[in-house]
């Protein structure tokens, strides 16, 4: 007759049975429960932490000098600097042309020529004034000008202005700014308008003369338009100008 083996768990028993079943149910929801926490942390890092990780943005100065060297590069890439475009200035600018044939019967006589390649800043309508050179005005056309005539400081001479097409316009010449540098002001922007002016291609031949009939102080101004879309470089602008004292 086989014998039975009761097993008799006393309440003390009972209750580390149950510990040791928690203990090990714990156990196995760790993993989940520390990636969930690992996950919490890492959306939760703090403010200053993040910050303190995001790139530092460049100082001003870096910027603006930044800004200042993409500015140049791409306007140095924007520059023609071929010799086709140097030969066309040249050519232009070796060409003389007789005033009393384009404007008759408006002078007994013209200044020598001052000839001009029209930039941006000629055409703006902001700027409103075609500069001048300084020595080359007075040395071509002052010489027209009674003392009385020649502008100086905040004094300024109303002109008639002939334009490619023979119209006449009304405008200023005066000396501007603290380097007092001739300018044809007043005016010039419709100037601009009306002869459809465009910068880098467009040529300009300036003459003064006295009207043989009102004896008043007039400029002619002819233009050239040469096939040239991009600012032309400093080389071709120095040798095109080369012997224009």
């Amino acid at each position: 007759m086989a014998s039975s083996i009761t097993t008799i768990l006393t309440p003390e028993d009972e209750l580390a049975a149950r510990i040791l079943l928690q203990l090990s149910q714990e156990y196995r929801q760790q993993p989940r429960e520390r990636e969930a926490i690992a996950e919490a942390e890492l959306h939760s890092t703090p403010l200053l932490q993040q910050v303190s990780k995001a790139p530092k943005k460049p100082s001003s100065k870096k910027r603006k000098r930044a800004k200042e060297e993409n500015d140049s590069e791409a306007k140095t890439k924007e520059e023609d600097d071929s010799e086709e475009t140097l030969t066309l200035m040249q050519e232009w600018h070796q060409t003389e042309l007789d005033p009393g044939e384009i404007y008759p019967g408006v002078a007994e006589g013209f200044s020598e020529p001052i000839k001009k390649h029209l930039k941006e800043s000629d055409v703006k309508n902001d700027q409103n004034r075609l500069m001048l050179v300084k020595h080359q005005v007075e040395q071509r056309m002052f010489p027209m000008l009674q003392e009385s005539e020649i502008p100086r400081g905040k004094n300024w001479l109303d002109v008639k202005v002939y334009g490619p097409d023979g119209k006449v316009h009304d405008m200023t010449f005066k000396m501007w700014n603290k380097e007092n540098t001739p300018v044809l002001t007043t005016g010039w922007n419709e100037f601009v308008d009306k002869c459809d002016l465009k910068m880098n291609c467009d040529f300009l031949t300036i003459w003064m003369f006295r009207h043989m009939v009102t004896r008043k102080i007039c400029f002619a101004i002819h233009c050239t338009r040469l096939p040239i879309n991009n600012p032309p470089s400093r080389r071709i602008l120095r040798e095109a100008f080369l012997n224009q004292n």
